[in-house]
């Protein structure tokens, strides 16, 4: 095989599958094991031989009858192939994500930082939920009073409501809703929609009024 013919001195193509690296690179020979085009399986082999070990990437794709174009068109189909499919096994994760984004939770009241209680001026009424004097610290000076605290009122924890765009997206993908539309419920009265079935008592309240007044 004549190496000046066969790729040592096509420098773009060296260059191009030195950059692939397909002796290495388990993305590109995964693809060249799915290939339905022999040529690739076969130039795949090829480079796992000892005897092509000391051949250049540019000749064993030449021999295997690949030309530059060919090479560069199949790695953009097997790369975009490739690129979708991470992409949705990463959606998945990312729907588990979003879902829990819209999700009401149990949160530290921000308003007492989970203690339940807050502090409070002396001189309150006596019947204030919670209120009462804290005993003095070692050093201090003045009286600390403190009151249950009125937003969670000693839960420590309040209910936080989920992110509105989150559950607008887990709705849209779920089919529920359109992109961008409202949720909308249809309701059945008899086979009839609601708003038909609204239409339709409507109508019959005109004809009542008119009847009162014949």
């Amino acid at each position: 095989m004549d190496g000046r013919k066969y790729g040592k001195m096509d420098r773009v193509y060296s260059a191009y599958l030195d950059e692939l690296n397909p002796r290495s690179n388990d993305d590109v020979q995964l693809a060249l094991a799915a290939s339905g085009d022999i040529r690739f399986k076969e130039f795949l082999e090829r480079i796992n031989m000892p005897k092509y070990r000391r051949a250049s990437l540019a000749t064993i794709a030449k021999a295997c009858n690949i030309t530059l174009t060919e090479f560069n068109n199949w790695w953009n189909r097997a790369s975009t192939q490739r690129a979708i499919a991470v992409a949705q096994v990463g959606s998945v994760m990312i729907t588990r994500d979003i879902i829990e984004d819209a999700r009401t939770q149990n949160v530290f009241c921000p308003r007492c930082d989970g203690l339940g209680f807050i502090a409070a001026q002396p001189g309150l009424p006596a019947d204030t939920l919670g209120y009462r004097m804290l005993e003095p610290i070692d050093g201090e000076d003045g009286l600390r009073y403190i009151r249950n605290c009125p937003q969670c009122n000693t839960e420590k924890v309040v209910r936080k409501v989920g992110d509105a765009k989150a559950r607008d997206q887990i709705l849209e993908l779920s089919g529920l809703v359109k992109k961008g539309a409202a949720v909308q419920i249809v309701q059945n009265f008899g086979g009839a929609s609601h708003a038909s079935a609204l239409s339709g008592l409507n109508s019959l309240n005109t004809i009542d009024g008119v009847s009162e007044e014949i």
